[in-house]
């Protein structure tokens, strides 16, 4: 058996080894040549972080990793498997060369053999996705309080916002988060807002609202899906599905995450539309339990992890 890279015109083989071993899973939604074709062409380094296993010049299996640690699962043709332990080695190896602390997997979470394989190999339950989803109707509308001002961000006020996402201030996150929040080909700047305290003009608390006719309608998506959602915020280097009327917010005090909240309320409503969708990680505690008192749960994804170092 042999291990390689992508080579061109591989997506066939990978589109029928995936539909042959994930089509008996729950839920399971078959993948196309022309998808995984796409991703390659969007993508730089996809064709140097793909690797497949070659038997008798046949590929039998493949797995993928991402620069931001996250990996797929080692999908292998029936009667194949024992090229699953090297190509997850592999792919672990090539992670380490490139200096990643970790790699990480999320896959539905009724996908349990799946997640059985990868716990047995050292990958930990790390956190968990929910979704979340509310009628606008039963949310506030009251105005913004006395000693507060709203107002869109600017460029020049990331600071805050790479303070509350847990960013490493470096040229290079900058950049990033800049080019994602403020030039963004699927939200505009005005989309994302900022709580300030009128006395001292401090900020303390940014919000985003994404609302786009022709993205999905929050409540008629599969919520155990393990998609991030554009505009959550913690989730900015990650694909992502679009969805219409999601709202984020990072504040330490909860009072003004309701005027956050009431805010991205009033906008959506203006817009003409019935719902407000949200999606938090478990590692964000306080933010969890204030969509739980506002919002309904749909549904949630695990994610494991295993460190690298």
């Amino acid at each position: 058996m042999v291990i390689r890279q992508y080579q061109a015109g591989d997506e066939e083989a990978q589109a029928r080894i995936y539909n042959a071993v994930a089509g008996r899973l729950p839920h399971f939604k078959p993948a196309t040549t022309a998808e995984i074709a796409r991703r390659h062409q969007v993508s730089d380094s996809l064709a140097t972080t793909t690797f497949y296993a070659v038997e008798a010049d046949a590929i039998v299996g493949y797995a993928v990793f991402d620069r931001n640690g996250r990996i797929s699962y080692p999908w292998c043709l029936p009667g194949h498997e024992s090229a699953q332990r090297p190509l997850l080695e592999t792919v672990l190896n090539a992670m380490k060369g490139l200096g990643l602390p970790q790699a990480w997997a999320a896959y539905r979470a009724d996908w349990t053999t799946i997640l059985d394989d990868l716990r047995a190999q050292e990958f930990l339950p790390s956190r968990e996705m929910i979704n979340y989803v509310a009628d606008l109707s039963s949310l506030t509308h009251e105005p913004v309080p006395a000693g507060y001002s709203l107002a869109n961000l600017r460029r020049d006020e990331i600071d805050p916002l790479l303070r509350w996402l847990g960013e490493k201030e470096t040229p290079e996150n900058r950049e990033f988060l800049t080019r994602f929040f403020w030039e963004n080909p699927y939200f505009g700047p005005e989309s994302l807002f900022a709580a300030r305290r009128e006395t001292d003009t401090q900020i303390v608390g940014i919000a985003l609202v994404v609302q786009r006719d022709g993205f999905a309608d929050p409540s008629k998506l599969d919520s155990a899906m393990p998609c991030f959602r554009l505009g959550a915020f913690g989730v900015e280097r990650e694909r992502h599905k679009r969805v219409n009327g999601l709202f984020s917010c990072l504040a330490d005090a909860p009072e003004v995450r309701m005027i956050l909240l009431a805010e991205a309320v009033r906008r959506l409503d203006h817009a003409g539309l019935k719902q407000i969708a949200a999606q938090a990680s478990t590692d964000q505690p306080e933010l969890v339990a204030f969509y739980d008192r506002l919002f309904r749960r749909q549904g949630s994804f695990p994610i494991l992890s295993r460190r690298l170092a």
